[in-house]
């Protein structure tokens, strides 16, 4: 499916519009510009693929997801108990904490309103 393709000028008008489109619909609008190109996603998209490429970075994460992986494709073995049990806990060992989400520019603002105040 190609990503829908806008001008700098024309997302500049139409940023809110856009800003709907990309939460509602989960796509990317690659804006293109004589400045180089970008592309314009929500947040929701940006933080998903922020964890998976910190989990791709990872080796060890990467070779216990390899591992799950193989073992649920794999039928356990007649009479073997310890199937039910053992991916939970090797599930838990793959779970990492992800990327720290970045400060929002609102949060700044505020203590910026703050230390004004203060001055006063």
């Amino acid at each position: 499916m190609p990503v829908p393709a806008t001008t700098v000028k024309s997302a500049r008008k139409n940023l809110k519009s856009l800003v709907r489109e990309v939460n509602r619909d989960t796509v990317a609008v690659e804006i293109v510009g004589d400045q180089g190109n970008a592309v314009l996603i929500s947040l929701a998209r940006y933080t998903a693929l922020r964890e998976a490429t910190f989990l791709l970075r990872s080796p060890e994460l990467m070779d216990s997801l390899r591992r799950e992986a193989a073992r649920s494709l794999s039928p356990p073995a007649p009479g073997d108990d310890s199937a039910d049990s053992e991916p939970a806990a090797s599930a838990e060992a793959a779970v990492s904490t992800p990327p720290p989400e970045p400060k929002s520019r609102t949060r700044k603002k505020n203590k910026r309103k703050k230390k004004r105040a203060h001055r006063r």
